[in-house]
């Protein structure tokens, strides 16, 4: 076989080992988050915009009957969302880390993956959290998730749903440079036998790109909601530029911590099917072998 066919053959199996990582972590992350993250981020929205306390407005959209309101949105696109995520990581990190691992990526390597997946993930994803953040407000009086999108490009015109993309590349390209270039520094300065230490170091680096990103949610909140960001938040000071960072951070923390858990896993659940036959057997052997122990351990005549 010619070495040009051996290698066009090994950039097939990692394109397809990184589509198959993408599929099956994102679609484990997004169930995992969206039973939680339906009502945090309504309240968040709310915060930003009405600069009253996130338990205010938690209770005011549950007196509404609101806090749900955008499920339907979220759950039509957060898997998606999700897979588009893990697609563009698992791209730069073959394309930018020559070992094909993040765990063993430089720390040059890692700010440069987490920068350029944030920053890719706005042209497609944009459009979708638009029509999201607008249906989390009752204020707006959309009747659903079609009925938003049919009067926005009535009222509004088709670019709408692009609005603030800028705030947006800002706010993903710095909160991802937190959250995964930092991502090896602060795993090795914890202890190594520390329990849950890779949901722990998601977590942290989820604090770090959500300090370091908030401003630019902040003008992506008042972009899409057509506020005056100057008027309405920056003039008003620091405390104002805060309002729903602590539940927003923790909204990432969330995030984070779980694609702590899954970025050590993309090399095996790039295996596809087989990943998927490993886990069965394993699932196979526990329970086989709680059988019996059940067994032996039964009354004896």
């Amino acid at each position: 076989m010619a070495p040009d066919q051996v290698t066009t053959a090994a950039k097939l199996k990692s394109a397809t080992g990184a589509a198959w990582a993408a599929v099956i972590g994102g679609t484990v992350h997004g169930l995992l988050e969206l039973p939680v993250v339906v009502p945090i981020e309504a309240s968040i929205t709310q915060t930003q915009l009405n600069a009253k306390s996130f338990l205010w407005n938690f209770k005011d959209l549950f007196r509404q009957r609101a806090l749900y309101r955008s499920l339907p949105t979220t759950a039509v696109g957060l898997i998606p969302k999700c897979w588009i995520h893990y697609a563009w990581l698992n791209f730069y990190i073959q394309m930018l880390v020559p070992s094909g691992d993040l765990k063993k990526a430089s720390k040059k390597e890692s700010a440069l993956c987490g920068v350029a997946t944030g920053a890719s993930e706005v042209v497609f994803l944009t459009p979708f959290n638009f029509v999201k953040f607008r249906m989390q407000r009752p204020e707006w009086q959309y009747k659903g998730m079609i009925d938003c999108v049919v009067r926005v490009y009535k009222e509004e015109g088709p670019l709408a749903y692009w609005k603030g993309t800028h705030a947006v590349f800002w706010r993903n390209s710095i909160c991802m440079l937190g959250m995964v270039g930092f991502y090896n520094t602060v795993e090795h300065c914890l202890p190594a036998g520390i329990p849950f230490r890779a949901l722990c170091t998601g977590a942290l680096c989820g604090i770090i790109g959500s300090f370091m990103s908030y401003p630019f949610e902040m003008l992506r909140a008042a972009r899409q909601h057509n506020v005056s960001f100057y008027e309405e938040m920056f003039s008003q000071g620091w405390r104002r530029m805060l309002a729903g960072y602590v539940p927003g951070a923790l909204r990432i923390v969330m995030h984070s911590a779980a694609l702590g858990i899954i970025i050590p896993r993309m090399k095996s659940m790039a295996g596809g099917t087989d990943w998927f036959k490993e886990g069965a057997n394993r699932l196979h052997s526990v329970a086989t072998s709680f059988t019996d122990r059940l067994g032996h351990s039964g009354p004896k005549h």
